[in-house]
């Protein structure tokens, strides 16, 4: 995907998927970037590359053979995303692997801070700059 498609669009929306196992608090693990004109889907992929796609979030589900289930909810707060609705993203940043070529990281850059997210170990991680 042409990330700078989204470059000057307004997020209007962030929903997210919650991983819950058993009884372990439950983990984000992707989240949906709903802009005026795209929804992005932003994640981890199975090579351990952040992967942003066009996509519109998926349904609930359970795994009850594993004792787990994933929800597709409205994004809490602690998603760094959800304090940048309604402003324009200004700019995006793609980071790469120099040995893969793989994306590694992206920032974000609204119009009052900068959201970073990155693929660390297999997991997603998004933090303000």
């Amino acid at each position: 995907m042409d990330v700078t498609a989204l470059e000057s669009q307004r997020l209007v929306a962030v929903t997210a998927s919650q991983f819950t196992h058993r009884s372990d608090a439950p983990v984000i693990g992707e989240v949906w970037l709903g802009f005026d004109a795209l929804t992005v889907n932003l994640g981890v992929a199975s090579d351990w590359e952040l992967r942003i796609t066009p996509e519109e979030p998926g349904e609930s589900y359970v795994m009850e053979e594993l004792g787990s289930r994933v929800d597709v909810i409205i994004a809490p707060d602690e998603v760094p995303f959800v304090r940048h609705i309604g402003q324009r993203l200004l700019r995006l940043v793609e980071e790469f692997d120099e040995v893969s070529g793989q994306r590694m990281r992206l920032d974000f850059e609204f119009e009052d801070g900068t959201v970073i997210a990155r693929s660390w170990g297999g997991d997603m991680q998004m933090a303000h700059a």
